[in-house]
């Protein structure tokens, strides 16, 4: 079958936007371009193998630590603006603008923002395979809470 996307060009007021999901604290997301397993962005198209947000990260807020069961997906930050602790692995250290965060899918991560101001950081999944929503698991909670149902406990 062809691919009969077009492609779209869109700016960050018309991206869709919202609070995230359980796990991100003081985050806020902008979709620009979703999985194919996912609703499309409005006026935009689903993706078959990589999915793109900017995320607006409040002083102290953050995506937990956890990983993504593989094949899953690859994830991969890019810090646009402010200062944040970024965990990956073994690895950890705080970082400012132009910093990319590298994470397979299987290696624990987190982003916090260490900064006194808004952290921008553009959030990128991509899959050769096809990126897939898939598990997301939890390897410690520090908000404990797992209320969404989206996320699971490592081990379980």
């Amino acid at each position: 079958m062809a691919d009969t996307r077009k492609g779209y060009i869109m700016t960050i007021k018309r991206a869709p936007h919202g609070g995230g999901p359980e796990g991100n604290t003081n985050v806020e997301f902008y979709d620009f371009i979703r999985r194919d397993t996912e609703k499309p962005v409005p006026g935009g198209e689903p993706s078959n193998h990589i999915k793109l947000n900017m995320d607006k990260i409040g002083p102290g807020g953050g995506v937990e630590e956890h990983y993504h069961e593989p094949p899953v997906v690859d994830h991969v930050y890019y810090v646009i603006s402010g200062k944040v602790l970024a965990t990956c692995g073994d690895l950890q250290e705080v970082v400012g603008p132009d910093t990319v965060i590298c994470c397979p899918s299987s290696v624990k991560h987190s982003v916090t923002n260490v900064g006194k101001t808004v952290a921008k950081v553009i959030s990128i999944d991509a899959c050769g395979k096809g990126v897939r929503g898939g598990d997301v698991v939890y390897s410690k909670m520090p908000s404990g809470d797992l209320s969404g149902k989206t996320w699971k406990v490592a081990g379980k």
